[in-house]
């Protein structure tokens, strides 16, 4: 009977550690999963059918329509903030790649939205991001 009892016990200890062990090998974080997610996401997602536009610059000198202003036919600036309408299907991360080039500048807009987006899993359709220059 002790010879039983010890190896039941051995064999129970034995199933734990291989359960543990197969847990930490095969678990992800929620982090690893958002991390994985962007990394499996297209370089060159399909073009969207709105086009992005400049952020409005506020301008020191009153326009009238004797005058008017140069800012609207200048293309945008690399040093320009531009602001973006989330497309259904897009993520930060795809996002990043059309603007930046490199879907893993996705924090950077995050950061520069945290008035309107604390996470990715926030963001929305319709959503107007703000793009901060390269």
């Amino acid at each position: 009977m002790q010879k039983d009892l010890k190896i039941g016990m051995l064999a129970g200890a034995a199933i734990v550690l291989l359960g543990w062990i197969l847990f930490a090998l095969f678990s992800d974080t929620p982090q690893q999963r958002r991390l994985k997610q962007f990394e499996t996401e297209p370089i060159n997602p399909a073009p969207q059918t709105e086009q992005s536009i400049p952020a409005p610059l506020e301008s020191l000198e009153p326009t009238s329509p004797a005058m008017p202003s140069t800012q609207q036919n200048t293309p945008p600036l690399d040093d320009q903030p531009q602001i973006h309408t989330v497309q259904t299907g897009e993520t930060l991360g795809s996002i990043a790649a059309k603007y930046y080039g490199n879907f893993s500048q996705w924090q950077k807009i995050l950061d520069a939205n945290q008035d309107i987006l604390q996470k990715p899993e926030q963001l929305k359709p319709g959503m107007r991001l703000k793009i901060p220059p390269k």
